[in-house]
């Protein structure tokens, strides 16, 4: 899954203060507000870990969302398969700490959240 029309390009800063461009999409969804991030050329995988606690402040900020209901997902493409990672922090104030991932490998889940990025995947794995 290549980026598709629903993410924009969006210029974050990293860690280290230089700007960076990712592909990041935003729903709102059952009460939980999802942004999923997608680097736009190949990253490598530790990316947006290294740089999930800045990405995540100015996303929630950009969007204006509230910490307790945000959730930061990142999609990975690896060729044949896509894979969704959740980012979880420790909010103290605005500010996101202790940044740490899981792969989303619930089915239910993951065929929930692939739907909202991209209807055709999940209707061609599931035909």
């Amino acid at each position: 899954m290549l980026m598709n029309p629903l993410f924009v390009d969006t210029a974050l800063h990293n860690r280290l203060g230089q700007e960076v461009r990712l592909g990041v999409c935003h729903f709102h969804y059952q009460g939980r507000d999802y942004v999923f991030v997608i680097a736009p050329t190949q990253q490598a995988s530790s990316f947006v870990g290294k740089n999930a606690e800045p990405f995540a402040f100015q996303l929630r900020e950009k969007f204006a969302l509230d910490a307790r209901r945000f959730e930061l997902i990142e999609v990975r493409d690896a060729g044949d398969a896509t894979h969704l990672y959740r980012w979880r922090f420790e909010w103290v104030g605005n500010s996101p700490l202790s940044a740490r991932s899981e792969e989303i490998n619930s089915p239910g889940l993951r065929a929930t959240l692939l739907q909202l990025i991209d209807p055709a995947q999940v209707v061609a794995a599931t035909a």
